[in-house]
């Protein structure tokens, strides 16, 4: 399944075998790109690897975003920069966060979901891996995955 928008597509490099990891991290980003276009110049900015994994279903998938599209991977592809380990809730709760500034600006991490966040991050439930060393790649990535609209 690809998901196109007016000018950048993501697709599931696996299609009809992606794991429901990537099905959802293609689903958000490609929706998100269709509701908000805007969010196209920010992928377009994020030149390293993500992934994904779940740590409640054991699965994983890796975003590759390029100039013209993103592709989602199954598993852990190449070396990413920036790794998000997190139960699928976690997942969705982090996508329901309000960034601003193309993810540089995570007003959403103020309120009440994005404090519990924050929290789990503190104890270890949920980990960003690179999250020191690349946090603007692990802001954007946030964003891209965000349902939030921008304002």
């Amino acid at each position: 399944m690809t998901i196109t928008s007016t000018t950048y597509e993501v697709s599931k490099h696996d299609g009809d075998n992606a794991n429901g990891v990537a099905d959802i991290v293609s689903m958000l980003l490609g929706q998100n790109f269709v509701t908000y276009p805007e969010r196209i110049r920010v992928a377009r900015r994020v030149i390293r690897p993500v992934g994904v994994y779940s740590t409640d279903t054991d699965t994983a998938c890796t975003a590759v975003f390029g100039e013209e599209n993103a592709v989602v991977y199954n598993d852990i592809h190449g070396r990413p920069s920036v790794t998000v380990k997190a139960t699928v809730d976690q997942i969705l709760a982090v996508s329901q966060l309000k960034m601003k500034a193309g993810g540089l600006l995570p007003v959403g991490f103020f309120t009440k979901r994005g404090m519990g966040v924050l929290g789990d991050i503190a104890t270890g439930k949920l980990v960003v891996r690179g999250l020191f060393v690349h946090p603007i790649t692990a802001l954007r990535f946030i964003a891209l995955m965000s349902i939030a609209a921008d304002s």
